[in-house]
C-alpha cells in the first residue's frame, strides 16, 4: 500500500478516536452538569420547604396575636366611645351641676385610661425572614408593613393619652382638696364646682380630640386593618391545608 495511503488512512483512524474521546468527555461533562444543576434544585426545594415550614409557623404565632389584639382594642373603642358623646357634651356646656352629680363617668372622664401594648414577637420574627429572604412573599410583606404602619403610631398616641391621665392625676393630688375625699370613694360638693370650672373643661377639650377624635379613630383603623390581615392569614393557611390532604 502506498505510503500517502497509509498516512491518511491513520490520520483518519486518529480523527476517529479523538473525535469519540471528546464525545465521551463532552458527555462526561453534561452528566456532571446535569447532577449538579439537579442537586442545586433539590437543595433549593428543600431549602424552600424550610422556609416555608418556618413562615407558616410565624404566621400561626401572629394569627394568634391578631386574634388577641383585637378583642383588646376592640375592648379599648367600646371604653372611649362610651366617653366620647360625655366629652363633647361638657365642652359644648351642655352639662350644668346636675348633669355632672348624675353622671357616673365625669369623676375619672380624664383621669383613667386603657393600658394597650400590641403583641408584636411574631411580628419581629416575621420581619426577620422577610428582611433577610431574597423571594418575597406579597402577605408577609403586606404584614410588615401593616405592623411598620400601626405600631409605632399607636405606641406614640397611647404614651400621649397615658401621660395626659397621670398629668391630670398628680395636678389634682397637689392643688384639689377634694383628690384624697374622691379617691377613697367619697363625694365631695368641691368635685362638682371643679367641673364646672374653664380649667377642667380644657382637659376635656383636649381629651376629646387626643383621645376620643384622634386616638380612637387610629384604634378602629387598626382593627379593621387587622382583621383583613387575619382573614388572608388564614385564607392561606385553608389553602395550604386543601394542597396538603
Amino acid at each position: 500500500m502506498p505510503l500517502f495511503t497509509k498516512s491518511l488512512k491513520l490520520k483518519s483512524f486518529t480523527n476517529k478516536r479523538v473525535g469519540r474521546y471528546l464525545l465521551y468527555a463532552l458527555g462526561e461533562i453534561v452528566l456532571v452538569v446535569a447532577g449538579i444543576l439537579i442537586a442545586l434544585q433539590i437543595n433549593n426545594y428543600n431549602e424552600d420547604r424550610k422556609q416555608k415550614k418556618l413562615v407558616d409557623g410565624v404566621l400561626q404565632s401572629i394569627t394568634y396575636d391578631l386574634e388577641l389584639d383585637t378583642l383588646t382594642v376592640g375592648a379599648a373603642i367600646k371604653y372611649y366611645e362610651a366617653r366620647d358623646s360625655i366629652a363633647k357634651a361638657i365642652i359644648d356646656d351642655k352639662y350644668n351641676r346636675t348633669d355632672f352629680e348624675k353622671c357616673l363617668l365625669c369623676p375619672t372622664l380624664i383621669s383613667t385610661y386603657v393600658p394597650l401594648k400590641i403583641n408584636d414577637k411574631g411580628y419581629s420574627r416575621l420581619k426577620e425572614i422577610v428582611d433577610s429572604s431574597k423571594k418575597k412573599d406579597t402577605l408577609t410583606v403586606e404584614i410588615v408593613q401593616f405592623y411598620t404602619a400601626f405600631d409605632a403610631l399607636l405606641t406614640q398616641f397611647g404614651d400621649e393619652v397615658k401621660e395626659f391621665t397621670l398629668e391630670n392625676v398628680r395636678d389634682w393630688r397637689d392643688n384639689q382638696p377634694w383628690f384624697s375625699k374622691v379617691t377613697s370613694g367619697r363625694m365631695d360638693e368641691r368635685l362638682y364646682d371643679y367641673m364646672e370650672s374653664q380649667e377642667y373643661k380644657n382637659k376635656v377639650a383636649y381629651y376629646y380630640v387626643i383621645v376620643c377624635r384622634n386616638y380612637n379613630t387610629m384604634l378602629k383603623a387598626y382593627k379593621t386593618n387587622a382583621t383583613e390581615v387575619l382573614k388572608k392569614i388564614k385564607k392561606r393557611q385553608h389553602l395550604d391545608s386543601i394542597q396538603r390532604s
